[in-house]
């Protein structure tokens, strides 16, 4: 088969370790919202014109970075330490820019791949440790493998072929698009698969250069995943 006739296929399978009902642990770096609605603005008319296309909404554009694991393996203790020792880490960071682009027409999807500078190297390197101080290495998802990061625009919802998407992006001068942003914070989310599409919630933000979190005294009432609880009052805790 030669290149012009390839086809781009559907990316509604199950990937490895999936099923419904479960969820995934990720952490991911959110555009910009001014950035998010551009990239949506500029390749809606382009993705309009291919009916086996679906563009990814603004609010859904990320760019994933770390996994950490499917949800049902995780221990809400761990996850707290896992947020606690990510967000302490990146807060010594500075924002940074993040380029992306020019698009490229994958097997399932059209995306924006992203620069790896060494801004991020050293953001993903910071999670990895977080991960590392929880859980052996063997754990981690993709361990020890280069980072390749993009950003998805659109998903193939049936088979079209590439010349066609190809074709369609160099006819709205969008072969070398490029744009920059500013990363400022890091976001651990959960993913969740379900009729035919992955959402997410949000878990928490790390934020880079955060000013550090007051020292709080810990009592025996404190939580370690809750943090202080309230103290209980009553005859029998005096004197």
């Amino acid at each position: 088969m030669i290149a012009s006739e390839m086809t781009v296929a559907s990316r509604w399978w199950w990937r490895p370790g999936w099923t419904p009902g479960r969820s995934f642990y990720n952490w991911q770096i959110v555009p910009t919202q001014p950035v998010a609605d551009k990239l949506v603005e500029i390749f809606a008319p382009t993705f309009s014109r291919l009916p086996g296309l679906e563009q990814v909404d603004a609010a859904r554009l990320r760019i994933g970075v770390q996994g950490i694991g499917f949800a049902d393996g995780v221990k809400g203790v761990h996850l707290a330490a896992l947020v606690a020792g990510a967000r302490d880490l990146l807060a010594e960071l500075a924002p940074f820019q993040l380029a992306f682009g020019p698009p490229e027409v994958t097997a399932e999807t059209i995306r924006l791949p992203v620069t790896v500078s060494e801004e991020l190297l050293r953001v993903r390197a910071d999670l990895t440790d977080a991960l590392t101080e929880v859980w052996i290495r063997e754990r981690i998802p993709d361990f020890g493998e280069p980072l390749r990061p993009y950003l998805e625009l659109a998903h193939a919802t049936h088979p079209s072929p590439v010349h066609e998407i190809r074709t369609a992006l160099a006819e709205d001068g969008l072969t070398d698009f490029a744009l920059d942003d500013t990363v400022s914070s890091v976001s651990m989310v959960e993913l969740r698969c379900e009729d035919r599409r992955y959402d997410w919630s949000d878990i928490s933000t790390a934020q880079l250069l955060r000013e550090p979190d007051p020292v709080v005294e810990q009592s025996l009432f404190d939580d370690p995943l809750f943090g202080p609880l309230r103290h209980p009052t009553g005859s029998a805790l005096r004197g």
